[in-house]
């Protein structure tokens, strides 16, 4: 099988160093400085033509069956003991109403693809607060022009600003939130300097500067109260169980009447327990069974055979707490699974698939595609790369460049609608 992408030649010392001075000065207004250890790779990988398209009608059909689940699910609480939810969370979401969710808008997905003998598959969807937004187009901005022919994905960030616009129209004042480190503070503010050209206005905050009136949120912002037009969430809704008082952070979940991108009904269809809820949704969801893994929970998984699986903590967060036979070190393996079997409604299995690594000249690399969508459309890549089959905290970020006839004309976003069973 043709692999599906390449990898570039490796830039030439001077010309590595002119990519990274051009990186910085292109994200100077995230606070990245000259000096910041950043981990780049000193080329890209180069999608076939036909490639991207592909992905990137993979991705929208993913985004439609998803948000039809959890459409699904918010009506059935009878289901949420299944998805491994924080127990905080799940008694907020089975007393919520209809009328009491948030407005939603500029919905942001991300659906991670790996390159297999069998072709393309799908390991997981990240539905929740989604990263990589500087790698999937900023990196690739500043090294595309080393290489005639291929050009940038698409931005997502802009696609985001864009979908903001649509909603609360230019002028709107955006909060984006985010957790009080510096690094954590570059995504959004990449995202806000979008919507900033988009002709609205926006701040950084953290939830602790949050509070409801009459369920509309108030931030404290430079010694004054500001009503924002729109709340983007770019923390992990696990992370709000953190704030004690319930009172702080329940109307992220049920409440609200600011909108929020994202939801926190998002948790739904984060946990990598999802799966495991197919047989028992009316959704309809061929895409999704047909491109992903077999799931089992973990007290399914003989131990003769448990080498064939991955285990996956319910809401683990960028690769951490996985276990794969062969890649974790045997010990770790076997504490990972045994913990799994122990404590088994916050993990789950899932079947090995076999990734196919790309030759590169710095050796064979493994290679996750996470592709974007707002509001149903494509809207970007986000590429890492790794050694080992496993992609997590360790991967690279990897510059991702497409033929540039296939950047084209932008997607048109399509409305998710709720599909069930014809029977």
């Amino acid at each position: 099988m043709k692999p599906p992408f390449e990898a570039g030649r490796v830039l030439a010392r001077a010309e590595f160093v002119n990519y990274y001075k051009q990186l910085v000065r292109d994200c100077r207004h995230t606070g990245m400085r000259p000096g910041d250890h950043l981990p780049l790779l000193d080329f890209p990988l180069l999608m076939q033509p036909g490639e991207w398209p592909r992905l990137a009608r993979l991705a929208e059909k993913l985004s439609r069956e998803i948000a039809a689940a959890e459409e699904e699910l918010l009506e059935r609480p009878e289901l949420h003991h299944m998805l491994g939810l924080p127990r905080e969370i799940a008694e907020v979401l089975r007393d919520c109403r209809r009328r009491c969710r948030p407005k939603g808008f500029g919905r942001v997905m991300r659906f991670d693809f790996y390159h297999t003998r069998e072709g393309w598959r799908f390991s997981e969807a990240n539905p929740d607060a989604v990263g990589g937004w500087i790698p999937a187009y900023a990196y690739a901005k500043s090294m595309a022009s080393w290489y005639p022919g291929y050009t940038p994905p698409p931005n997502p960030a802009a696609a985001y600003a864009k979908a903001m616009r649509q909603f609360a129209g230019k002028g709107a004042t955006v909060a984006m939130f985010h957790v009080r480190v510096r690094a954590a503070a570059w995504c959004p503010r990449f995202i806000l300097k979008e919507a900033e050209m988009q002709g609205m206005s926006g701040f950084l905050s953290n939830p602790h500067r949050v509070s409801w009136k009459s369920n509309f949120a108030e931030i404290l912002s430079r010694r004054r109260r500001i009503r924002p037009d729109l709340m983007v969430r770019l923390i992990i809704t696990t992370w709000f169980t953190k704030l004690r008082n319930r009172a702080l952070w329940a109307p992220w979940f049920c409440g609200s009447k600011t909108p929020t991108s994202n939801p926190g009904s998002a948790i739904l269809i984060e946990s990598k327990r999802f799966s495991l809820l197919l047989a028992e949704l009316a959704t309809r969801m061929p895409i999704f069974e047909a491109y992903s893994p077999e799931s089992r929970s973990p007290l399914e998984v003989p131990r003769r055979s448990q080498d064939q699986w991955v285990f996956k903590p319910a809401f683990g967060v960028g690769g951490h707490g996985i276990g794969l036979a062969g890649i974790s070190k045997k010990t770790a393996f076997e504490r990972i699974a045994e913990r799994a079997r122990r404590n088994p409604s916050n993990w789950v299995a899932q079947r090995r698939f076999e990734s196919v690594p790309v030759e590169t000249e710095r050796g064979p690399g493994h290679v996750c595609l996470g592709i974007f969508t707002v509001d149903g459309a494509a809207a970007g890549v986000y590429g890492r790369i790794r050694g080992t089959p496993l992609i997590n905290q360790h991967a690279m970020n990897a510059v991702i460049l497409i033929p540039e006839q296939e950047l084209g004309a932008e997607r048109t976003p399509r409305k998710f609608q709720l599909v069930k069973n014809s029977t």
